[in-house]
């Protein structure tokens, strides 16, 4: 008879040996192909938009935990600058011009690498396409037929995007705000996040995907899918990240779901009044449900956290 395999022996969903497949293995994080609860309706303002929503996200309390000792970041070797390490890269002039309208009004006592704190000059640098602002470089970025284009990032300033927060020092040195100091301007403002930072920044850890469908009666609509943005979204170096925050349980020990504390950019995803609908279903899920519990198909991160709560 064959013994039964331990569980550090089933298949996580990752290539054996990865970053990911360890983490999974050693029971860091669990694995991303869980089962997951949907939500499917119709766009109340347009009969030829179908919305999906992952509820199993969507009711996890996830929360991000950047500039907190539970983010431990995407590289072992440089932990404290969470997902920032590469730069938000940009994606049209508009995302461009929300970067540099709060840039501009950033003060340093919210931005450690402000110039009056010795950060890059504030003046403009030449690059291919003109002047550039001193918080922008360009790179490549692979377009949806797999071809590197020019675009436009945020500036890689000591391993970490120019606008992340890495210090906190009584003794002199920038005592603000650890973390994105967009965000940390936008939170002392009350502006919404999706106005003031990269479009990548705010939309993460929520996935949007959009494509055409044609319905067997040969209509067509357009299908929004709101889902985890897990280690795959990231494409095949997303397996390679040393860590990941939505699938490690410390980092779901809030007591808020999702769809509340992450409004703002729900709203600026899906609308206002699609907004609406998923926050009324999820308010009767939450209002009906045995035990307090809304889903069948809970995140396992967040099971774990409350377990790891309630044992403490």
């Amino acid at each position: 008879m064959t013994a039964p395999s331990d569980a550090s022996d089933k298949p996580t969903g990752y290539p054996r040996d990865t970053a990911a497949d360890r983490a999974v293995r050693s029971g860091r994080e669990v694995a991303a192909d869980h089962p997951r609860e949907w939500l499917e309706f119709m766009d109340p303002n347009d009969s030829a938009h179908v919305i999906s929503v992952d509820l199993t996200w969507l009711l996890s309390t996830y929360s991000c935990r950047f500039g907190s000792g539970d983010c431990r970041g995407i590289d072992a070797t440089n932990p404290d600058a969470g997902c920032c390490a590469h730069g938000a890269f940009l994606t049209d002039a508009e995302d461009k011009e929300t970067v540099g309208r709060v840039a501009r009004q950033l003060s340093p006592e919210v931005w450690q690498h402000h110039p009056d704190n010795g950060g890059p000059a504030g003046v403009d640098r030449p690059g291919p396409e003109g002047e550039l602002e001193p918080w922008l470089e360009w790179d490549e970025l692979e377009n949806d037929e797999g071809i590197a284009e020019p675009t436009l990032r945020t500036r890689v300033l000591e391993g970490a995007c120019i606008f992340a927060n890495r210090a906190r020092s009584s003794d002199g040195e920038f005592a603000g705000p650890v973390g994105c100091a967009l965000h940390a301007f936008a939170v002392q403002r009350g502006i919404p996040l999706p106005q003031a930072k990269p479009e990548v920044c705010w939309q993460l850890p929520i996935r949007r995907l959009e494509a055409w469908e044609t319905r067997p009666d040969g209509s067509e609509v357009v299908r929004t899918t709101i889902t985890e943005y897990t280690r795959r979204a990231w494409g095949g170096g997303g397996e390679d990240f040393h860590w990941y925050c939505t699938s490690d349980p410390a980092c779901h020990r809030g007591t808020r779901p999702l769809w509340e504390t992450h409004k703002e950019e729900l709203t600026a995803l899906l609308g206002e009044d699609a907004y609406a609908y998923v926050a009324q279903h999820c308010q009767r899920r939450a209002a009906t449900a045995p035990n307090g519990q809304p889903l069948l198909a809970i995140h396992p991160a967040t099971a774990a956290a409350r377990d790891q709560i309630s044992n403490l």
